[in-house]
């Protein structure tokens, strides 16, 4: 390599660390997940729903925390409707459930931004209840449907290390699944990846009248991302051992 050449790369390089040294650096994580519009219909006689033996009807919570916060949050749960939010810098978390519409959501999300630093965030939210389908004897097939929303939404750059989105759904109706849905997306640096879905669920059981069946709904959301950005100092020290290497092999070369 000629002696024009190598600074020629150096000074490209040095330019290129000096550019890092006051990069702004963003990693995004965004989750969501809602079910509503649930309907229970037998081919014959009537659904009845119930609240449950044991415990609430609803359920929820939230948890948002970073690598030098503490976490900061709410929690309401009622007989009927429940909700929960946590929030800290670069997180924020919520979920709720609600029994006289059976809907409920969950959605978070992190976001980093110029700093070495990580975000995680989860959010949970729960339906239980009980049926029975009267007006028959023996058995019947039950339509059981609702609508699944879903938004998955990842970006990093060249700082970010990763980020990470986790949609969880799950319907069981006396400890069998009904529905089950679980997206795991990662990405690295200098990445994205998006995705909103929504889909109409449907399924037709053979159930029996008279019998009570336990319901339970459940959605649960995941957003973590961590970023590394190069502390200024670091990049212009390297920055000047390559500026004094430089001037070395000039040297050497004159004296050749």
């Amino acid at each position: 390599m000629t002696h024009k050449s190598l600074v020629t790369c150096v000074l490209v390089l040095g330019l290129l660390l000096g550019a890092a040294a006051n990069a702004h650096a963003d990693t995004i994580a965004i989750t969501s997940v809602s079910f509503s519009n649930l309907q229970i219909v037998p081919t014959s006689g009537t659904v009845v729903l119930s609240a449950p033996q044991a415990g609430p009807q609803t359920s929820a919570g939230a948890v948002a925390t970073n690598n030098f916060d503490d976490e900061s949050g709410s929690q309401q749960e009622g007989p009927t409707h429940s909700q929960a939010n946590a929030s800290v810098t670069f997180a924020n978390s919520s979920a709720a459930s609600d029994f006289p519409t059976l809907s409920l959501n969950a959605s978070n999300n992190v976001t980093l931004s110029g700093c070495t630093c990580s975000g995680e965030t989860e959010a949970v939210a729960f339906i239980r209840a009980s049926f029975v389908i009267t007006g028959g004897a023996g058995n019947v097939d039950v339509t059981i449907s609702g609508l699944l929303h879903t938004v998955q939404t990842l970006m990093t750059d060249q700082f970010s290390q990763f980020a990470v989105s986790r949609a969880r759904f799950n319907l069981q109706v006396s400890d069998g699944n009904v529905f089950s849905f679980d997206s795991n997306v990662r990405i690295g640096p200098n990445d994205s990846n998006s995705m909103d879905t929504q889909t109409q669920l449907s399924q037709v059981l053979t159930l029996v009248f008279g019998q009570q069946y336990n319901l339970l709904v459940f959605v649960g959301a995941t957003s973590e991302a961590e970023e590394t950005v190069p502390e200024p100092a670091t990049v212009v020290m390297f920055v000047s051992g390559l500026g004094f290497m430089a001037g070395l092999l000039k040297k050497r070369r004159t004296g050749l």
